[in-house]
Order: structure tokens, then sequence, then C-alpha cells
């Protein structure tokens, strides 16, 4: 049975999709499939620990994946999950002064007036 080490995962808001290790990015439908049929291990290595095992187990008639590393119950897969960098949209002015831009520029069209003149 080969062993592999997780390194990262990729989820969205139904649990984990992929799973990255050094021997390239597997699926979480496979890495189930070869869990349950004890084809190949799967490991998280925790820093400061021994690498924790990941198993299978049914969640409403779903498998998933899972690891626990510090003592918790939650999953500590959910960890190793890279986070997309958030861009800031940056907000509307007030109507007011949207009002007063749209009246200055269509002035300053009327008028000839470039914006940014220097």
């Amino acid at each position: 049975m080969t062993e592999h080490i997780i390194e990262f995962v990729a989820r969205d808001r139904t649990g984990i999709t992929t799973v990255v290790t050094a021997n390239g990015v597997i699926d979480a439908d496979t890495v189930i499939r070869n869990i349950s049929a004890g084809h190949s291990g799967y490991a998280v290595a925790a820093a400061g620990s021994r690498p924790a095992p990941v198993r299978s187990l049914m969640a409403l008639g779903t498998p998933y994946l899972f690891a626990n590393w510090d003592g918790s119950k939650r999953n500590n897969l959910h960890d190793l999950a890279f986070t997309a960098p958030i861009r800031t949209v940056p907000t509307a002015p007030p109507a007011g002064v949207r009002f007063r831009m749209a009246v200055v520029e269509r002035l300053a069209a009327v008028l000839g007036r470039v914006k940014n003149r220097a």
C-alpha cells in the first residue's frame, strides 16, 4: 500500500474537492475510493506532530475525508485549504456626491473642458 502525504486541499461549500500531494493532484472521490479499497493510505504531516491518518467517513449518506491531529473534534483537513485572496470593492459614493459628480462631468463636457488637464 502506498502512503501519500497531503500538503494542501481545495474546498468549496460542499467540502473538500481536491487533494494535493507530492505526487500530484487527486480529486477527493478518488482519494475516498483508494482509502476504502485499501489501495493507498493518506496522511497529513502537521507541524510538530507525527503524521495523522486521513480517514473516509460517512455523513448523511455521503463519504468525506477527515483528519484530526490536534485532538479536537473538528476536521483539521479544512486548515490545509488554500484561502483565496479577498478583493475589496470600493463603496459607491453617497447619492448626493454621485449627483454632484454627474453634474460637474456634464458641465465639463458641455463647456469643452478636459477633466484631468495639466
